[in-house]
């Protein structure tokens, strides 16, 4: 029973599966945010002549620091577990 908490505590701290959960559901809020803004054509939609285009701008935007920092979280852990010397790829 102990080694197989151990085991999963390892994967949990690999994967990051808490850290990944909490950035997923702050973006998720955020496009929320933007969608009744959007709905709404309030804050950033209320004077534009297309608002549909600075949705998408937006929408890529947080969509793409999500990406980023996934992709940085992951290379972070891939780095910790190396073995010292041994260059990660």
């Amino acid at each position: 029973m102990g080694a197989t908490i151990v085991v999963f505590e390892g994967l949990q701290q690999l994967f990051q599966f808490q850290q990944n959960w909490v950035s997923y559901r702050s973006t998720a809020e955020q496009l929320k945010h933007e969608k009744f803004l959007f709905t709404a054509r309030a804050g950033p939609y209320a004077a534009v002549a297309r608002p549909e285009g600075l949705l998408a701008e937006r929408v890529e935007g947080l969509v793409s620091q999500e990406h980023s920092a996934w992709t940085s979280s992951q290379k972070e852990a891939v780095a910790a577990d190396a073995p010292v010397g041994r260059p990660t790829t």
